[in-house]
């Protein structure tokens, strides 16, 4: 080889390994950042960012046994067994299907708007049927004459909206729920990957909250206003806090770090997807957090292990 091209090569590796200035930066056991790039943005940003981080890649994926409860005869309790996930924050915006009940159904439509808005209304629907989607229920509630409504159905596919937002819904059953929440029911079928239900409900309520202005404390049980046992499933599987944990996560993803790019990468992809739903048993998963920031790109190494 021409010992000028030689010599061009070697002068490019010298001026690339300067200005890209890889450096490891240890986080927490299990974790491991790789930065790559030698334009800095300020270490304590990156500090938040790391903490985000640290909130979704748990050290043990618990592994979940659990019951769906539903009204319908033969679906009164299903086992559910979940091989557990790892709540990767997704950038992706809510996807929420218009179903809004016609004006003319006053059964389901009081009619009148609140005056304020100060809780956000956690339910399941209490249906356990195979056929008890999200979808089934918008059609289901069009069609009703029970005096039950709700703002939005949520599974583990789709988002859909019966009640315009600032509208009064029924669904607390009691005045101050009623007149002053937003009523949102997580689906229960069997099959449902409830996991992920959970999830897109998580993003819908933290997008709630910032709409209204509204802090954690707002995030209610049917239960807290009637005494009635739901949302069931999340009670009867000591959920609640994990679900609060998931709103949490999206609330500072959207507010945060809106305008971070996050891509999560599966390094055990017979065992873990993109997701981050765990898909096979395994001792331990590995993945990666690529993050960029104002033009500054970090790598983090991750592992979790899987509850035995």
């Amino acid at each position: 080889m021409d010992k000028r091209k030689i010599l061009l090569i070697l002068l490019v590796s010298v001026l690339a390994i300067f200005f890209l200035n890889i450096i490891k930066v240890k986080i927490k056991p299990g974790i491991e950042a790789v930065k790559t790039t030698a334009i800095s943005t300020g270490e304590e940003n990156w500090s938040d960012i790391e903490t985000f981080i640290d909130l979704i890649a748990h050290e043990e994926i618990d592994r979940t046994d659990f019951y769906l409860y539903g009204a319908e005869k033969g679906f009164e309790k299903i086992a559910v067994s979940s091989n557990g996930y790892l709540p990767f924050y997704q950038q992706e915006p809510l996807n929420i299907i218009n179903g809004i009940v016609p004006k003319s159904n006053t059964d389901i439509r009081p009619g009148r708007n609140r005056t304020t808005t100060k809780y956000i209304v956690i339910h399941n629907t209490g249906l356990a049927s195979p056929a008890a989607t999200a979808a089934l229920l918008n059609r289901s509630i069009n069609n009703s004459t029970r005096e039950a409504s709700w703002h939005f159905t949520v599974d583990d596919k789709e988002i859909y909206q019966q009640l315009y937002i600032d509208e009064v819904g029924w669904h607390a059953g009691d005045k101050e729920g009623n007149e002053y929440g937003i009523g949102i029911e997580i689906c229960t079928y069997q099959g449902i990957d409830f996991n992920t239900a959970l999830r897109k409900a998580a993003k819908l309520t933290a997008k709630l909250l910032i709409d209204y202005g509204l802090g954690f404390n707002a995030i209610k049980q049917h239960y807290d206003f009637s005494g009635k046992n739901c949302p069931q499933v999340i009670r009867e599987s000591g959920r609640w806090e994990e679900f609060i944990e998931l709103v949490k996560i999206e609330y500072l993803g959207q507010t945060k770090f809106y305008n971070i790019d996050f891509k999560w990468i599966s390094k055990s992809p017979r065992q873990l997807d993109h997701y981050g739903r765990i898909i096979n048993n395994a001792e331990k998963v590995y993945y990666q957090a690529v993050v960029i920031y104002k033009g500054e790109m970090r790598i983090f190494d991750l592992n979790s292990r899987l509850k035995q």
